[in-house]
């Protein structure tokens, strides 16, 4: 995986089923999310806490956005769901 792709911490008012994030590779900013399906994948403990389990899986969810965005690279979103994982 390249250097010059990585996310962001999620945004902390995020509403909805999903975490906002973005994407960055090389010079371009993407929007991103992950649904909370997804996220519930990586809670193992079942601690409810969407940051602390985003920060825990953040290099997981990196390399799916990055997979995601080298088979589509024209989208406008990056949208993760529990099927990336």
């Amino acid at each position: 995986m390249e250097d010059g792709f990585q996310i962001s911490d999620p945004a902390k008012s995020t509403t909805g089923d999903y975490l906002m994030f973005t994407v960055s590779d090389g010079d371009r900013q993407i929007p991103g999310r992950i649904s909370r399906t997804a996220l519930a994948i990586f809670d193992v403990g079942r601690s409810g806490d969407d940051m602390a389990v985003f920060a825990a899986n953040k290099e997981r969810i990196r390399r799916a956005a990055y997979e995601m965005r080298r088979v589509n690279p024209h989208l406008d979103l990056i949208a993760l769901g529990s099927l990336n994982f």
